[in-house]
């Protein structure tokens, strides 16, 4: 039977018991539940219209709640059954405004920083969950947290990430905005997840393709190495002068003959070297997130094996990495940024470290990737197609056949060796020494004498 709820029922019996609140002053739906341990609790509690059973929503304990002010929640509860509206929905839109309002940016990072360099299991070993979080992504949110530091996350705005990402396209860096501004996607969309919910909507709406700053080169895109720029660089890179330890100089020749990325390169083990072939573990694979993604066994050739030879004849021949990092350290590769740095770095340039390779050999902004695309283009003017070229480079689609982008990115219509094989040709060629070592001919060419 319902009664008015009052201090007086707020004592522990032998047994549970339930109020229901009544009377001219009290507000149905309000119920007071005690125990024998000395615990009351207020309840709202309605008819629910969809499910035909009632539904209990808690509203607090004594002695925080007090009758009276529970029985005043209880009637704004009641007020929104009767607006149609959902208490639990309410609810959980106040909690989690209430949450974001005492979280800020700043705080909200840190505990994404943890999140990123927590250590978990992959198929090529435990590493952390985003592996370039310290070397990429943590320098994108300097400019964000000297803007957004000390502000709770549910005051930023799309407003807010358009002004950053303006500000920074007109600092000439268009690159790096829209760089920051995909980082900080990501991040909002991890501080929406249900766990956090530190904000409701995601501020780094979907941009309008004409609104996105597009970096203008001073090359055009699909830069390739003439046979002078290459005889240029191959030579001047054994020059003592030219910039670079030798280590660093061996790596951007050995992506050019081996077709292989930079950043595979100085990934190489020395335990992963054979006579005919060199092993990238899964670790070291660009595409390595593909569940098809295995490890790249890639055939050395003359010039590779000469190259990693003389790469193990410097320093200590047992070191693991057979690129080293800095003071040709055991424990550490070079990194693909740094090659980057070594070849474009300028004397002009602000804090300079001194010329660069491109600088030092007279060479117009040629990038360690332009060697891979340098030397795919050759392997086309040597006769070769595109799925062929594509396996060299380890562009592997799931039916294992070149994918699109070798052609797109890589084979440029620039003429390097002096003649273009005609595929024709070479593969009349392949007849010519089959059908000799078949036949037990000589593999000795016959001139053919003019009539």
């Amino acid at each position: 039977m319902p009664v008015f709820i009052t201090e007086k029922h707020l004592v522990a019996g032998v047994e549970r018991k339930t109020y229901s609140d009544g009377g001219p002053k009290g507000q149905k739906g309000l119920a007071l539940r005690t125990t024998p341990n000395g615990v009351f609790t207020f309840y709202y509690q309605h008819l629910n219209p969809s499910t035909g059973k009632r539904d209990w929503h808690v509203i607090g304990t004594y002695p925080e709640w007090t009758p009276a002010r529970a029985r005043t929640e209880a009637t704004r509860l009641a007020g929104l059954v009767a607006e149609g509206k959902s208490i639990k929905l309410t609810r959980r839109v106040v909690a989690a405004r209430a949450r974001a309002e005492n979280v800020t940016f700043q705080q909200a990072f840190d505990e994404y920083a943890a999140y990123c360099t927590e250590l978990v299991d992959r198929r090529w070993g435990r590493v952390p969950r985003k592996e370039t979080f310290d070397k990429n992504i943590r320098y994108a949110f300097t400019r964000p947290l000297e803007w957004w530091g000390k502000r709770a996350m549910c005051e930023i705005t799309s407003s807010d990430v358009n002004e950053m990402y303006k500000a920074i396209v007109a600092e000439g860096k268009p690159a790096q905005a829209n760089h920051v501004r995909g980082q900080l996607g990501t991040f909002f969309v991890w501080a929406m997840h249900n766990d956090r919910k530190y904000v409701a909507v995601n501020p780094c709406t979907k941009m309008l393709e004409d609104d996105i700053a597009v970096e203008k080169a001073d090359t055009e895109d699909g830069r390739v190495l003439t046979a002078d720029e290459l005889r240029t660089f191959w030579h001047g890179l054994d020059r003592k002068a030219c910039p670079g330890f030798r280590l660093a100089r061996l790596a951007l020749k050995l992506s050019l003959v081996t077709v292989l990325r930079t950043g595979e390169c100085v990934k190489i083990e020395r335990e992963n070297v054979r006579p005919e072939s060199v092993t990238l573990p899964l670790a070291a694979v660009k595409g390595r997130r593909s569940k098809k993604a295995r490890p790249v066994i890639q055939p050395l050739n003359s010039l590779a094996r000469e190259i990693l030879g003389e790469v193990f004849s410097i320093g200590d021949p047992n070191r693991r990495w057979a690129f080293s990092g800095k003071e040709q350290r055991g424990d550490e590769h070079m990194t693909q940024q740094g090659l980057g740095r070594l070849m474009a770095r300028r004397t002009t340039h602000k804090g300079h470290q001194g010329e660069g390779i491109c600088q030092y050999l007279g060479l117009d902004d040629v990038t360690p990737h332009d060697l891979r695309r340098t030397a795919a283009c050759i392997l086309e003017q040597l006769g070769y197609d595109d799925k062929t070229i594509g396996k060299v480079m380890t562009h592997k689609t799931a039916d294992k056949e070149a994918a699109p982008v070798t052609r797109e990115r890589y084979l440029v219509p620039v003429q390097i060796i002096a003649r273009p094989v005609d595929v024709r040709v070479k593969a009349l060629d392949d007849l010519d020494a089959a059908l000799r070592e078949i036949l037990g001919l000589s593999s000795k060419p016959q001139l053919v004498k003019a009539a």
